[in-house]
């Protein structure tokens, strides 16, 4: 009897694996099996198919995601869905739980790609014409052109971030996925400067950070990439030869709006307009009727600039620069003459100052008529007159 039931069990052992041969023979090439897993190691994952023996699934093909070891990614017990990728008589049968991750994820990108959903990309390496990058686990390809609103310098500065793209080309057939971080910051541009617009005035004060210099003026940005532009003229109160005498990439100022062309998307500053205009406080040493040294600094047909000190300047009119008539200024006057003006008005509103040299011939006359007229107090008044004749 117990002979009888050795027999029956062998034969029933038998049939099992005969049986387990048969389902490891009927796997074909892409097949996808429920698998069990029994054993983790590090490298490796070892998974019970319902055959006569364990088979292998490396680490390499277990997951997309970057790990070390495999016990970050499963523990025994799990049940798995893995693809047969390999079926050979010397290397056996290859398993890949990895491949039908991929799948997975094809399917979900190809689904963002018609709806145009963003998607995070993490950047792995500078290639010819770009990027490479990694979207779910899968290798992309981001074009010089289209990581940035304008021209990068170096692209390794883009390696080990990850960036919001859109899928502009995806061909599943050819494993073909190209995005772009560009076409996103074109939108969040276009929001920025919509709410930016919005939100701003002119006479309004804003900072920002100089972005350019050019020979006539400096670009600020004022935010989000929104640039606008401050005239050299509009640098200072003082004549400024150079926007370099002023600014400098990189500097961080605070400047007036002065004009807004929201149509043409342009926005005119003024940094001197931000600070105290030095005629303000230097006229404060100025009176109305006194005389000052001044510097001739520009002639025009009805007057003459004068230069009282710096940022200072008073203008004489033609017909208060000579006791003698004249009909020009450069009659009588030159470019870098050193003259005495008196200041008979200031214009405190407007930023004025009117001069006259003519008055001070006569003041100087009318000063020695009066000086010599207390000397004569004393003498005769014809003697007084005919001194005076004389003199």
């Amino acid at each position: 009897m117990t002979d009888v039931l050795k027999t029956e069990n062998t034969n029933e052992e038998q049939f099992d694996m005969n049986l387990a041969e048969d389902r490891f023979q009927y796997l074909s090439k892409g097949q996808i099996v429920e698998a069990t897993v029994i054993l983790v190691k590090d490298g490796e994952v070892f998974v019970d198919i319902g055959g006569k023996s364990d088979l292998v699934i490396p680490l390499e093909e277990l997951t997309s995601k970057p790990v070390s070891s495999a016990k970050e990614v499963v523990q025994v017990g799990d049940k798995i869905k893995a693809m047969v990728v390999k079926i050979g008589d010397d290397d056996g049968i290859l398993l890949s739980r990895k491949r039908i991750e991929q799948e997975e994820v094809w399917d979900l990108l190809e689904t963002v790609y018609q709806n145009q959903t963003p998607v995070d990309a993490y950047v792995d390496e500078v290639v010819k014409g770009g990027l490479s990058v990694r979207i779910n686990g899968l290798k992309g390809f981001m074009p010089a052109s289209q990581s940035s609103l304008g021209f990068v310098k170096d692209l390794a500065d883009f390696v080990g971030q990850t960036y919001q793209v859109k899928i502009i080309e995806f061909d599943r057939s050819k494993r073909r996925i190209v995005v772009s971080r560009r076409v996103i910051l074109e939108v969040e541009k276009l929001a920025a400067e919509s709410s930016f617009y919005q939100n701003i005035t002119e006479g309004q004060r804003q900072t920002g950070k100089v972005t350019r210099i050019t020979d006539f003026g400096a670009f600020v940005d004022l935010g989000s990439g929104i640039e606008g532009l401050i005239h050299i003229s509009e640098l200072s109160w003082y004549r400024v030869k150079s926007v370099k005498d002023v600014l400098k990439e990189g500097d961080q100022v605070e400047v007036l709006i002065t004009k807004i062309d929201q149509a043409n998307k342009k926005i005119s500053l003024s940094l001197k307009q931000v600070q105290n205009h030095p005629w303000d406080e230097k006229i404060k040493n100025f009176e109305e009727g006194k005389v000052y040294q001044g510097v001739v600094v520009k002639l025009e047909s009805f007057g003459a600039f004068i230069r009282l000190t710096d940022g200072i300047e008073g203008l004489a009119h033609v017909s208060q620069i000579s006791e003698k008539r004249i009909s020009k200024p450069d009659e009588v006057l030159t470019v870098g003459a050193e003259v005495q003006a008196k200041i008979i008005k200031i214009d405190y509103e407007n930023r004025k100052v009117a001069l006259s040299l003519k008055q001070v011939t006569e003041d100087k006359v009318d000063s020695e008529i009066s000086q010599f007229l207390d000397q004569q107090e004393d003498k005769p008044i014809t003697q007084s007159i005919g001194d005076l004749i004389n003199k």
